[in-house]
């Protein structure tokens, strides 16, 4: 049985997830609390093995809570909160620097999506509370790194590349994306190009984070858009984004693949017939198997892939499955995955 503890100040809300999670059968809701001290004492003495949490707590922020949790008492944490703009997303992920995993739009109960929403929490909790989690406490003991912010790869490169680097995520793709892009210079010498499974509402909340906490220059990518060294494209919200052979941005409403739209596969796919061996795939963290098929198909037109590898993947399951079929020329931990990208472009290998 997977202990969850539910953190949120409304009765209603903290009844409303113990039946939804009371309904799944290797779930058991060990406790409840609503406010920063309740949490604190239950997550001390109830163990959980994972925790949702409101961002909103009488006297004291979600943000407050998350860093003494993981100072003292380290678990998987899961923000679950109300979210209703673009700054309200950059809010949920920052949330993410104070040691929480994933993050969640609260559903209203009632509404049209509210059970596919719900779904979708219970398996990211499910997911979430498989991951080993470490102390948090040297991190928050400087208020200059309260925010996150890391200093970014700043050595600039001069020379000229052909390359086009094409990035693939999932759940737990955030935090990696944003490690991957810490690690590459800014001013990098190829267009960077990402497609990161997100819930609507909230792509441009990611921009801005990683905009803020990374230095490169990042955007959504629009129909016609020109792929420019040194920028990195996120696929809009609802569309297949890919790659022409003039690289150019193509966005399409072409039905879902692997059930998601935008797509990696569909993104890698383009790369792999329009770019050929100038394209570097890189496959990150992720459930499922979107991208992995189509990972290989850039190796076998003579592209550089990159696959995260099991013990830094959040979800084993996007690379896992291109391991698998032998779609990935490196299988890499998070952290060398900035540096094998930035040696691949800029020793022009493969052109």
């Amino acid at each position: 049985m997977i202990k969850v503890l539910i953190v949120d100040d409304s009765a209603v809300v903290q009844e409303l997830f113990t039946e939804m999670f009371g309904r799944e059968g290797d779930f058991e809701v060990v406790g409840c609390a609503g406010n920063r001290d309740e949490a604190l004492q239950k997550v001390r003495e109830l163990r959980p093995d994972v925790v949702t949490m409101d961002v909103n707590l009488p006297g004291c922020d979600g943000f407050s809570v998350t860093r003494m949790i993981m100072e003292e008492c380290p678990v998987p944490i899961v923000i679950v909160s109300a979210f209703y703009s673009s700054q309200d997303a950059e809010l949920g992920f920052r949330l993410l620097d104070t040691g929480a995993l994933a993050f969640h739009d609260k559903p209203a109960y009632g509404s049209p999506d509210f059970h596919d929403s719900m779904k979708e929490i219970i398996m990211s909790v499910r997911l979430m509370s498989e991951v080993r989690v470490v102390r948090r406490k040297s991190r928050f003991r400087h208020s200059s790194r309260e925010s996150g912010k890391v200093a970014p790869a700043r050595t600039a490169f001069s020379g000229n590349t052909r390359k086009v680097v094409c990035i693939g995520a999932s759940t737990g793709g955030p935090q990696a994306v944003k490690q991957v892009l810490m690690d590459i210079p800014v001013g990098f010498s190829a267009p960077v190009i990402i497609v990161q499974h997100m819930s609507c509402g909230f792509t441009q909340g990611m921009v801005n984070w990683l905009r803020e906490n990374t230095g490169h220059d990042i955007m959504i990518a629009k129909a016609g858009d020109v792929f420019k060294p040194g920028v990195v494209y996120f696929a809009p919200e609802g569309y297949h984004l890919e790659i022409s052979a003039t690289r150019t941005a193509v966005l399409s409403e072409d039905p879902p693949m692997n059930g998601i739209r935008p797509s990696v596969s569909s993104l890698f796919a383009s790369a792999a017939r329009n770019l050929g061996r100038a394209c570097v795939g890189v496959l990150l963290t992720g459930m499922g198997r979107d991208g992995a098929a189509e990972l290989l198909e850039i190796r076998k037109m003579g592209g550089h892939t990159i696959a995260q590898d099991e013990e830094t993947s959040i979800v084993f399951g996007m690379p896992g499955e291109a391991v698998k079929i032998g779609g990935a020329v490196s299988v890499l931990p998070l952290d060398r995955i900035g540096p094998e990208i930035t040696k691949i472009v800029y020793s022009g290998a493969g052109e």
